[in-house]
């Protein structure tokens, strides 16, 4: 099966995003959902944010917030 972990969170989503997973994205009306495939090393990386352990090169977290408002803004 084909499992998708979901999330409202920009923040979130832009935080796996650089940590190399695949994102789709789905808006509905105002609210925009953020996909990607489930994975241990998927979880992991969720867990690391959300205790606040997880690590990354700011200015490159920065830029990925950045450009996923950019796309939200145009979806």
């Amino acid at each position: 099966m084909n499992e998708k972990y979901l999330t409202t969170d920009l923040y979130l989503a832009a935080y796996l995003k650089l940590k190399g997973h695949k994102i789709e994205m789905e808006k509905l009306g105002k609210k925009v959902n953020f996909y990607f495939q489930k994975t241990e090393n998927l979880n992991n990386n969720v867990v690391e944010y959300l205790n606040e352990e997880g690590s990354c090169n700011p200015l490159k977290y920065a830029n990925s917030v950045k450009n996923l408002k950019n796309v939200v803004y145009n979806l």
